[in-house]
């Protein structure tokens, strides 16, 4: 994978791409098509739009699972923080409070893990994490990184893409602002540590 993402990075031309460079993108950022066995718990990852947790709540009324909001930024537009917004519209969608479990301090995607780790790692085992598709590759590898760091291996994670809006997977690269949603993805990977740039 690393040196996909690193092809990707340093000679994708994204004003000129070529079958080749679409399939490995699709490959890369939108193959998450686990089969989920015997959940126990979503875990969604907050932010301003509203289709991850939309996404989350219909997966909650399919498996009857509590769900995890996992996301503290605040949002000037709403007045209220992600998790607040989050907790809303589970509420106002027919999700009971007591199956709502809310983290409150999370400020990016490494602290979405590490502090959800501390809630999951004692109580579930089969976690269903839900985020915007482009964002999932980058999810799964600081999630990897971590159990791996903190020797955690009796979880397992299944990983579901939010309702697409501004990065569809089958049409994202005939729009500019998808495509470079896709390029920054993948040079966070590297600038975040999750692939070695050597």
């Amino acid at each position: 994978m690393e040196e996909e993402v690193k092809y990707l990075i340093t000679k994708l031309n994204m004003d000129n791409l070529t079958q080749n460079d679409i399939d490995k993108i699709n490959y890369l950022m939108f193959n998450f098509n686990t089969k989920i066995i015997s959940p126990d718990l979503i875990l969604v990852l907050a932010s301003n739009s509203i289709k991850r947790i939309e996404k989350a709540v219909e997966l909650s009324k399919t498996y009857h699972l509590k769900i995890l909001i996992s996301g503290a930024n605040y949002l000037k537009k709403d007045k209220m923080y992600e998790y607040e917004k989050y907790y809303i519209y589970a509420i106002t969608h027919g999700i009971k409070e007591d199956n709502l479990i809310l983290e409150t301090k999370s400020q990016n995607t490494l602290e979405n893990i590490l502090y959800s780790l501390n809630i999951i790692k004692d109580t579930f085992k089969n976690i269903i994490i839900v985020s915007s598709s482009q964002h999932l590759l980058r999810v799964k590898l600081t999630l990897e990184r971590e159990l791996s760091k903190n020797n955690i291996t009796n979880l397992n994670f299944f990983f579901v893409p939010s309702y697409a809006t501004l990065v569809p997977k089958d049409t994202w690269y005939k729009n500019k602002e998808a495509k470079n949603i896709i390029k920054g993805e993948l040079e966070r990977l590297i600038t975040y540590n999750l692939i070695k740039n050597e």
